[in-house]
């Protein structure tokens, strides 16, 4: 009987002898310990779990204190801590706090040990020092308790003994976030005995990781001898909600023993930490695509690591149906191997449909690969994307012309590239359908234009002798290629300016233009040059109807330089029938132009007056005849077309 209960009792019985009829309840918690499994070997780190038991014991009260005899023999702020003792193992736990102890069994308590690799095999003590609290008497009628602390030294029995004993010496670990990795792990076995039919299970404690399929998987091994070192590989998985940051595993050796036993060990537990998950980021984006045209769209991706890949693949997805790649949403394009650290540059054909806006466009980013154990994995989580530039556009400006009808002009005008590239091997072309007006050529070579160049253009053009004075709109389209080196065209070109009316290349007037009736004579003509440039090789031809006929009616001057005149003659007669009045003739010239054209001038059309000098005529007709010629002179030359 322990000494606190002895005191207890001679107190009572103190009390009863005095008189005093009590009503008490007294009594303590019965404390022992056990090992679950006792039996260690050398070199092992293991798990020591401690059992308390309570058969707690009541000395006195009434049995219907049921209540205050639990509390009397209730072990309370337990806690319970295992010294070395003479054994050659080292606790490496601290003090575990248990709280009550009620009577009955405990869970087992956890002691983490390692035992000397030279320790010798035999049977060792280890003390097993329980610290509580309890209630050791409790008055019936006023409820007066007596609170006492105690703490016993309990010795169990640790046994080392020469089995097969497993340690772990090397974990290399290829697991990383959000994979599957293979972890190899190298056990010895450091006992004095070979073991047989050993199976080595490797046990993930986290749901963030699996071993195989499952939470655990097992190797298995015929023949391990003493001493000898195996390693075992695993196929460890990780979530994407793991961290790159150690998690326990434990690993358990179940084996036969030279006996044919089968025995279970813990081999220990130990810490795997998951590389980071594999993973690109975005070095740069460059693109020459623009509105309503299409380019090279360039993504620079980094190899973040942690590892070496190969056969990787990158593909880009279009987020919007205005960005296109090809005649697809998507592109692909083959990497192969990518180590970490490297940059690869990859580029695709994109186009911006008409309908784009200047504006950022999401294209999402995919990294495939195959890591260095074979598997398959993927980075889907890379963003991109893609700001078109303004559609390519041209403006015509300065526009000068010297169209004028019957003659030929030139439109001139200056081309600017507003766009923001550079445009090559530009084309400018007539697109303009107007009648009575032809170009001579229908394009002008421009060649490459940076973005806000300007340069001139010309078109030549003949005039027809119909055409009206006035404005006209011309149109032009630039054909052009951009920077894939497609032939593009811009949008239609607008341009207006005015044609002249006709004007006539010479100033005609006669000097002598009279002729008897029945008669001949010599028409002299004086034309002088108002083209306002040199012409050369002057023809002219007379042309006459009856009763006025032409004997001569050809005429040649060698040049004329503007404001230069000539005069020239023509044999024309007058029938017998003619009246004694003026009659119309016609003149048109055929000239040579400094830039070797030779065009035909407007006709000129000429009075002849009809004279009857021998009195033979009516004198009325000769009278009017005479006024005619009168007023043509009076009103110097006429012109017509």
């Amino acid at each position: 009987m322990k000494p606190r209960t002895l005191l207890t009792l001679a107190v009572v019985a103190l009390l009863m002898a005095s008189g005093t009829a009590i009503g008490a309840v007294t009594g303590s918690p019965d404390l022992d310990a056990t090992f679950v499994d006792n039996t260690v070997t050398p070199g092992e780190e293991t798990t020591l779990d401690v059992v308390l038991v309570n058969s707690g014991t009541v000395d006195s009260g009434p049995t219907t204190q049921a209540a205050k005899s639990s509390e009397v023999t209730t072990a309370r702020g337990t806690t319970v801590r295992v010294n070395d003792g003479d054994a050659p193992i080292t606790v490496t736990t601290n003090k575990q706090a248990v709280g009550s102890v009620p009577e009955g069994k405990t869970n087992p308590i956890s002691f983490e040990v390692s035992v000397d690799d030279d320790a010798s095999p035999g049977d060792y003590t280890v003390p097993v020092i329980v610290k509580y609290e309890y209630t050791s008497f409790i008055a019936e009628d006023s409820g007066a308790r007596e609170e006492s602390t105690t703490t016993e030294r309990i010795e169990l029995e640790l046994e080392i003994d020469d089995d097969a004993a497993f340690d772990v010496v090397d974990v290399d670990s290829g697991a990383r976030v959000d994979s599957v990795g293979t972890v190899a792990v190298t056990v010895e076995n450091t006992g004095d005995d070979p073991a047989r039919e050993a199976s080595v299970t490797l046990a993930s404690t986290n749901p963030e990781l699996t071993v195989g399929s499952d939470t655990s998987s097992s190797r298995f091994i015929d023949t391990w001898e003493a001493g000898e070192q195996r390693t075992l590989r695993y196929r460890v998985g990780t979530s994407s909600d793991a961290r790159a940051e150690p998690y326990q595993f434990d690993l358990q050796v179940d084996f036969d023993d030279t006996d044919g036993v089968r025995k279970s060990t813990s081999a220990s537990s130990l810490g795997i930490t998951p590389a980071r998950e594999q993973t690109f980021s975005v070095r740069g984006v460059d693109s020459d695509v623009s509105v309503g045209d299409s380019g090279t769209y360039n993504v620079t991706l980094h190899n973040d690591g942690p590892v070496a890949v190969r056969d990787a693949t990158v593909s880009l997805r279009s987020q919007s149906s205005e960005i296109a790649f090809g005649q697809s949403n998507s592109a692909e394009q083959y990497i192969g191997t990518w180590k970490p650290g490297e940059t690869r540059t990859i580029s695709v054909d994109a186009s911006a449909s008409e309908d784009a806006s200047v504006r950022g466009y999401a294209i999402s980013a995919t990294v495939g690969y195959k890591d260095p154990e074979g598997d398959s994995g993927v980075d889907d989580n890379i963003a991109l994307g893609i700001r078109p530039e303004p559609e390519q556009s041209f403006e015509m400006s300065d526009v000068e012309s010297t169209l004028q009808a019957g003659d030929d002009g030139t439109i001139e005008a200056s081309l600017t590239n507003t766009g923001d590239r550079t445009v090559r091997n530009v084309v400018l072309n007539w697109a303009s359908d107007n009648d009575n007006i032809s170009p001579k050529e229908t394009q002008y070579a421009v060649g490459d234009l940076e973005p806000g160049e300007s340069t001139t253009v010309s078109f030549d053009a003949d005039v027809s002798d119909n055409a009206n004075a006035g404005p006209r709109q011309f149109d032009f389209v630039a054909n052009y290629r951009n920077s894939e080196g497609d032939r593009r065209e811009s949008d239609t070109l607008e341009i207006r300016q005015s044609v002249d009316g006709s004007a006539d290349e010479f100033i005609v007037e006669t000097t002598n233009a009279s002729v008897d009736v029945g008669g001949s004579s010599t028409l002299a003509v004086t034309i002088t040059n108002d083209a306002g440039e040199r012409l050369t090789d002057i023809e002219a031809k007379l042309f006459a109807e009856s009763p006025i006929s032409v004997s001569d009616d050809q005429a040649y001057v060698d040049s004329l330089d503007q404001g230069e005149s000539a005069t020239i003659e023509f044999g024309i007669s007058a029938s017998g029938s003619a009246m004694t009045k003026s009659y119309p003739v016609s003149v048109d010239f055929q000239y040579e132009e400094p830039d070797g054209d030779t065009p035909v001038s407007d006709t000129y059309r000429l009075p002849v007056s009809v004279t009857n000098s021998g009195g033979g005529g009516s004198p009325l007709t000769a009278i009017v005849g005479v006024a005619l010629v009168a007023a043509l002179a009076i009103g110097g030359y006429f012109r017509f077309r």
